[in-house]
């Protein structure tokens, strides 16, 4: 499984998004659009938006999302 998440510093959706998949040992990679405007072009382009976090679960996009939505989509 890959996962990417795009976050936003300071984004307490973001946190928890990040802090379940580390709870329940997910690899993933963070993508940290702070201050990085390759990987926020990278999101917009993806998601059609701005807003984070966005989760990409091997090509399945959670938009703008939550921790329990991420929870959900894994235990599907």
């Amino acid at each position: 499984m890959k996962i990417t998440v795009w976050t936003k510093i300071g984004c307490g959706w973001c946190d928890e998004v990040t802090e379940l998949l580390r709870a329940r040992n997910v690899p993933f990679e963070e993508r940290v659009v702070t201050g990085n405007r390759e990987y926020f072009q990278e999101m917009v382009k993806k998601s059609g938006q701005t807003l984070a976090p966005v989760v990409d679960i091997d090509g399945h996009l959670l938009i703008d999302t939550d921790a329990d939505a991420v929870e959900a989509y894994l235990d599907r």
